[in-house]
């Protein structure tokens, strides 16, 4: 593994939690969906708060494994 890939990514992680966050509170549903192509498209707007808090979730199991040592 590449010096430094763990900072990168938990730092798209945390960018790309930051566009969900702005985009749930800013949009709506169709809004959100017209404004990304990488990520899926929603049917409401509980659904995309639900993919941020999977994302957020996700974020923290990658700093909880890499300050555990199980990513070094």
């Amino acid at each position: 593994m590449r010096e430094g890939l763990k900072q990168d990514i938990e730092g798209l992680l945390e960018n790309y939690l930051e566009d969900l966050r702005y985009w749930v509170e800013c949009y709506e549903v169709d809004g959100i969906n017209s404004t990304t192509a990488g990520t899926p498209p929603f049917e409401t707007l509980e659904e995309a708060n639900a993919y941020r808090v999977m994302v957020k979730a996700v974020l923290k199991e990658l700093r909880d494994a890499v300050k555990s040592g199980c990513i070094s």
